[in-house]
């Protein structure tokens, strides 16, 4: 999970570990998460784009495009914005899903396996990327 604000994501990561989730990884910048990937294999990144506005209009965009892309990695963005058009910003900058903030850790948590599981789908059938359509 990558978040600026510390305390937010100490609480998510919490409440994603008590409904299930086995090993959540949290980290405030870009080249944390970025070491984290190299050091173990990211199933899933889950951005929270407070905090990184700065960055995307580094990259001339609205969304902080996925910063494991690279890696085939998927992502969930959390935004305050869940207009179709920041949905299909952040689907073009990576993101296979965006959840609105605040959110329910429950649904976050649902998103999450939905994602997981199509990309195992995918893996099986022998696809070759996990990213497609996005997650409504």
């Amino acid at each position: 999970m990558l978040d600026a604000d510390a305390r937010h994501r100490d609480a998510v990561c919490k409440g994603l570990g008590e409904l299930g989730l086995l090993q959540v990884l949290a980290a405030g910048t870009l080249p944390d998460v970025k070491s984290m990937a190299v050091e173990r294999a990211v199933d899933l990144i889950i951005v929270d784009g407070r905090g990184f506005e700065d960055l995307a209009r580094e990259q001339g965009k609205r969304v902080l495009s996925n910063p494991l892309i690279g890696d085939g990695t998927p992502g969930i963005l959390l935004s305050a914005d869940t207009s179709r058009v920041m949905v299909h910003e952040a689907h073009n900058a990576g993101y296979r899903a965006v959840v609105a903030l605040p959110f329910s850790p429950r649904l976050l948590y649902r998103r999450i396996g939905s994602i997981l599981q199509r990309a195992r789908r995918i893996h099986r059938q022998g696809g070759a990327s996990v990213l497609g359509a996005p997650e409504n």
